[in-house]
């Protein structure tokens, strides 16, 4: 009996260690969140992988909205995977990367369509140290 004891709580021990390795930075799934989804992190809105390190989210957009307030974030805000911009004031422009960082104390971003329709925002994540934020129309 105790050596099945034991036997139960190794396995369980070593497949919470598993979970808890699978639980980083790198492998967290990552969502547009902002106004456009009610800052929510639904499967529409999770970036995808377009090439190593550089993920992409689709999403239609309205011109009559104006400037629409995102970040990049997993689906529990965790702080190494929140991203937003050190200047409050910054508005993206199309085709044109800035800077992001990681944590909570960043703020939101903020980017103006000119134009009804589909656009794609990019995390660029290749080079850790200098993180990129882009939007393109599609």
């Amino acid at each position: 009996m105790l050596k099945k004891l034991i036997l139960t709580a190794t396995l369980l021990l070593s497949a919470l260690n598993v979970w808890a390795a699978e639980d980083t930075a790198e492998t967290r799934p990552l969502f547009l969140r902002g106004e456009m989804n009610n800052w929510e992190a639904p499967d529409a809105a999770q970036l995808a992988q377009q090439e190593p390190g550089v993920l992409m989210a689709k999403v239609e957009l309205k011109a009559s909205h104006g400037a629409y307030k995102f970040k990049f974030a997993d689906a529990k805000w965790k702080g190494d995977t929140t991203f937003g911009q050190f200047d409050p004031t910054a508005k993206l422009t199309l085709d044109s990367p800035v800077q992001a960082k990681a944590g909570y104390q960043w703020s939101d971003m903020r980017f103006t369509p000119e134009a009804d329709g589909t656009y794609g925002f990019v995390l660029d994540r290749r080079d850790p140290k200098h993180i990129l934020v882009s939007i393109k129309k599609l």
